[in-house]
């Protein structure tokens, strides 16, 4: 039988057994480093490896497909391992889904920096008029992927991508 675990780890923490640096089960929270470890070199049955490259200095998680008209595969997984919950303002909702924050009807294309984890309430008002959104930082330059919400009355929200463990 196979499982998949999905755990955020820095590649000192894999490589070095001294190091105090914590790794992290998507979904569930921190996980001391020795124990992903182990779980890493004791799984029986398939084990899948995807690497996952962070910018410099603990940045935040880069990659993707652009050609694509949904976000699914690895650039889905990446999306939901980099936003954790909703990415609306004052939402912590777990993702239902995964949108375009420059609409694909507008041209908007489906690559890692224009794509957004949302609940599903959030994603079907942001569809309603007079919502605009754009990203302010893709988070390839060591700044956490940043978004800018318009609401139809004027209202604007900025909010960041949480940081990798």
């Amino acid at each position: 039988m196979s499982v998949e675990l999905q755990l955020l780890m820095p590649l000192d923490a894999l490589l070095n057994p001294n190091t105090p640096t914590a790794a992290e089960m998507a979904g569930h929270g921190p996980l001391p480093a020795g124990i992903a470890r182990d779980i890493l070199h004791s799984s029986r049955g398939r084990r899948w490896w995807r690497r996952l490259f962070t910018a410099p200095a603990g940045g935040p998680i880069v990659g993707g497909d652009r050609f694509r008209r949904r976000f699914d595969g690895p650039l889905a997984t990446l999306i939901t391992l980099r936003d954790r919950t909703c990415r609306d303002a004052y939402c912590d909702a777990p993702i239902r889904h995964l949108d375009h924050v420059h609409r694909r009807v507008d041209g908007g294309p489906t690559t890692m920096a224009n794509g957004r984890g949302l609940c599903e309430r959030g994603n079907y008002v942001h569809e309603m008029p007079g919502w605009q959104a754009s990203v302010i930082e893709d988070g390839r330059h060591g700044h956490p992927h940043t978004v800018v919400i318009t609401t139809p009355t004027g209202h604007i929200y900025t909010n960041s991508a949480p940081q990798p463990p």
